[in-house]
């Protein structure tokens, strides 16, 4: 069984952006409208309707790197 330090890592982990390992992945909902309005305006916006992005994609508002449910997306 994890201990509570090791459950607390992985999930850091888990939210931690794997491009600049410095940001957190935030959902729509985490993001201000300044930074709604980036993503916005990202190159996968052409590829994905905004509704789906803001239910099903996660971003790192210090590089701007993009998940998405089913793949990863780099801006």
């Amino acid at each position: 069984m994890p201990t509570f330090m090791q459950f607390d890592t992985t999930n850091k982990h888990k939210d931690q952006c794997p491009r600049c390992n410095a940001g957190k992945l935030r959902d729509w909902n985490a993001l201000n409208e300044e930074e709604r309005e980036v993503v916005r305006r990202l190159p996968t916006s052409a590829e994905f309707p905004v509704e789906e992005r803001a239910n099903q994609h996660r971003w790192c508002a210090q590089c701007w790197y993009e998940e998405t449910a089913g793949a990863l997306l780099d801006a």
